[in-house]
């Protein structure tokens, strides 16, 4: 199963916000990535900062509309899920460098080398470093997905980095650079690829550099960067369970924003 998010994250000077028009409704696809003091989050899966607690969260439900322009869910097995995608997304920021923390209820943790037979996040940044319009996409995939590797469904496999900053096959060794542009620690509440007792989901913390996707957070009249997101669920395939098995996506879309404070 896949669920889709996309918005804005904003980052502008301190100013003062106009309170909103009754007139008109609330914004869904912006939010915030609050400002922190630089070193404060470590990228451990752990979300223990007292920052995380203050974040601003945005909650992406199989089936429910998480704001428009372009959320929305279906089913990819063609199964509809009997555990289905109930995540909790929030942002920071430390000058440059964006934090998110995506945590996932999910009762069955996995991967393989097959599409769409794991569980995951493929996200997208608009390529602001390109001087054409509209600006192209630079895709991140973070997930149990392994094409290509022999291992993929070993027991207690990590996820892995795909796209921009990634390595497609993902079996080939991450460059200081590439680790120094995009970074994720994710920890799982029970066992990846292990399907007996249930699990209990999956935490993801993850660092972007944005200012190598062309984003000055830091400038004086702030910036905003464009970003979407799909989460992928796919469960009991460790070993398949054809009783259980589904697999469906849940998504967001839409520029988002983040107001440094």
């Amino acid at each position: 199963m896949k669920t889709t998010f996309a918005l804005l994250l904003l980052a502008a000077a301190t100013f003062p916000l106009a309170a909103p028009s009754h007139a008109q409704p609330p914004r869904t696809d912006v939010i915030w990535a609050r400002a922190v003091t630089p070193g404060a989050i470590t990228l451990d899966g752990v979300l223990n900062e007292p920052e995380w607690g203050l974040a601003e969260s945005r909650t992406i439900q199989y089936g429910v509309n998480s704001g428009d322009p372009g959320s929305g869910w279906k089913p990819e097995g063609g199964l509809l899920p009997n555990n289905p995608t109930n995540a909790t997304i929030k942002f920071l920021r430390d000058g440059n460098q964006l934090y998110l923390a995506v945590t996932v209820p999910d009762r069955s943790v996995g991967g393989s080398e097959l599409f769409n037979r794991f569980d995951g996040l493929l996200m997208s940044i608009s390529n602001h470093t390109a001087t054409s319009r509209p600006t192209p996409p630079w895709e991140h995939f973070y997930s149990w997905w392994w094409p290509e590797d022999p291992n993929a469904r070993a027991v207690g496999k990590e996820p892995s980095f795909i796209g921009v900053w990634g390595n497609n096959p993902p079996t080939a060794a991450r460059t200081p650079t590439q680790i120094a542009n995009w970074d994720a620690r994710t920890v799982v509440n029970g066992v990846a690829n292990q399907d007996g007792p249930d699990d209990v989901g999956y935490t993801i913390e993850m660092r972007f550099n944005v200012a190598a996707d062309g984003y000055n957070y830091t400038d004086a009249d702030g910036d905003i960067v464009e970003f979407n997101l799909s989460i992928y669920d796919c469960d009991w395939f460790w070993p398949l369970n054809t009783g259980q098995f589904s697999t469906n996506r849940v998504w967001l879309q839409g520029p988002w924003g983040n107001v440094h404070e």
